[in-house]
């Protein structure tokens, strides 16, 4: 396994995220915020079983990938 940042993440890589293999569907990266001033990626993933879900992270932080 490797790890890449959600920022660089694309369509079909398949995450551990929870203890569970899901499979990029899309990912949309959003404008650095006033606030805190870090880019945030928004990640619609699905599982196995079909179950979507929809992870949200700063850009910059790795995650596992198959």
């Amino acid at each position: 396994m490797t790890k890449k940042q959600y920022g660089e993440l694309q369509q079909g890589d398949k995450i551990s995220v929870f203890g569970q293999i899901f499979v990029v569907k899309k990912i949309e990266l959003s404008e650095k915020g006033v606030k805190q001033g870090r880019t945030k990626a928004r990640v619609e993933a699905v599982n196995e079983e079909g179950q979507k879900k929809i992870i949200i992270r700063l850009a910059k932080e790795e995650v596992e990938v198959m």
